[in-house]
């Protein structure tokens, strides 16, 4: 009798330490997405990046002529993070209405320009997020320009469509008041900018 009753004590005895082992076990397997939050998302944000932009401007010019513009830009360079992108930028723009205010008979002009833009917000679990953009450079056959731009970037961390306005400060070789003699102004523009980046 007494040796049942100590049989029956180791059994019940092993079954809880079998029972608590297995519960250990359990215990101690990776939870689902802890991985994920130790992930170092930085060193993915950096790189090489692009973006294609087409742009459409109109002059504000009050008590003289205005004219407009369509231009296609291309874009590179290097993503420092989701804040901070830098790049050279090339473009071809076209002039409508060109003879009220440019002293030139072409309608092209050509921008060359640096690029400073990034986001004002992380990307991370959005999927809109406001943007910032400035340009500096110069225009073949104008003069020097600048363009800052606010808007919307549609997408993912890396590649995403963007929506913007703007303002431009264009240098040009325009007419003078009595149209008999060449000058040289500072042209104030609005623009709206459409996009897709990389």
């Amino acid at each position: 009798m007494v040796v049942r009753h100590f049989i029956a004590g180791l059994i019940a005895a092993a079954c809880s330490v079998a029972a608590s082992a297995q519960i250990n076990q359990v215990t101690r397997l990776p939870q689902v997405g802890a991985s994920e939050k130790q992930a170092d998302y930085t060193s993915a944000g950096s790189g090489f990046w692009m973006a294609a932009e087409a742009s459409a401007a109109y002059s504000c010019r009050l008590f003289n002529s205005n004219f407009g513009y369509t231009e296609i830009d291309a874009v590179a360079g290097y993503r420092f993070n989701e804040y901070v992108r830098v790049g050279l930028g090339l473009g071809a723009r076209y002039y409508f209405d060109n003879n009220k205010v440019r002293s030139t008979l072409s309608e092209w002009a050509f921008p060359i320009f640096l690029n400073i833009r990034g986001n004002f917000i992380p990307t991370r679990y959005r999927d809109v997020v406001p943007y910032y953009s400035f340009d500096i450079g110069g225009t073949v056959r104008d003069g020097f320009m600048l363009r800052p731009t606010v808007g919307l970037r549609v997408g993912l961390e890396r590649s995403a469509f963007l929506v913007g306005l703007g303002y431009v400060g264009q240098d040009l070789s325009t007419y003078s008041r009595d149209n008999l003699r060449k000058t040289r102004r500072f042209v104030n523009f609005i623009t709206l900018k459409l996009g897709y980046e990389f």
